[in-house]
């Protein structure tokens, strides 16, 4: 059974973002999949995941035991045979929320390499305004050694039709995945 790990960065419950990661995850639902998400936008104060410097400017942290990503979520991309990553577009970019986890990689950059990997991404730009992401995401994924299995980039997400067109997309790429 394939399992897939499902990271969203979007802050917005319901966004448009969210619902391709909603619509790709019914779809994969289709053909039994072990999936395992983990939106990092929606995290409150009890369960953290940035590290920040208080008193500390320029010093190493050390990462602590109660850590979230290194406890949970980076357990099960290891495990996964998949990876997702869904992000909403921020000035030109993928968000902060969805930053913060992919930079939490760099230590298992060789326990990770070789998966397979979709990426998402929904905001209310045009596909030019998205192309620092294509890139950004291109690099990513060749560092990384993944197979890419799919990219959708919903532009001008906040049009409701064009958005289910891409909700449509995602359904039917999840569900591709065996």
């Amino acid at each position: 059974m394939t399992k897939v790990g499902i990271i969203t960065g979007s802050p917005h419950f319901n966004g448009a973002s969210q619902k391709l990661a909603d619509s790709f995850e019914w779809g994969l639902k289709e053909n039994y999949t072990n999936i395992y998400r983990y939106d990092a936008g929606l995290q409150g104060e009890g369960e953290p995941h940035f590290l920040q410097l208080e008193n500390a400017p320029g010093m190493e942290v050390g990462i602590p035991n109660h850590d979230l990503i290194e406890r949970k979520v980076i357990p099960k991309l290891l495990e996964a045979d998949v990876i997702v990553l869904v992000s909403s577009l921020y000035y030109f970019e993928i968000n902060a929320q969805f930053k913060a986890v992919i930079d939490r990689f760099y230590d298992y950059n060789h326990e990770l390499k070789d998966k397979k990997m979709v990426f998402m991404m929904a905001g209310y730009g045009t596909q030019e305004d998205m192309d620092a992401v294509k890139l950004h995401i291109r690099k990513l994924n060749q560092y990384m050694r993944w197979q890419m299995l799919g990219e959708i980039y919903a532009d001008d997400s906040w049009n409701e039709e064009k958005l289910a067109n891409f909700a449509k997309k995602a359904y039917e790429l999840g569900k591709s995945i065996k």
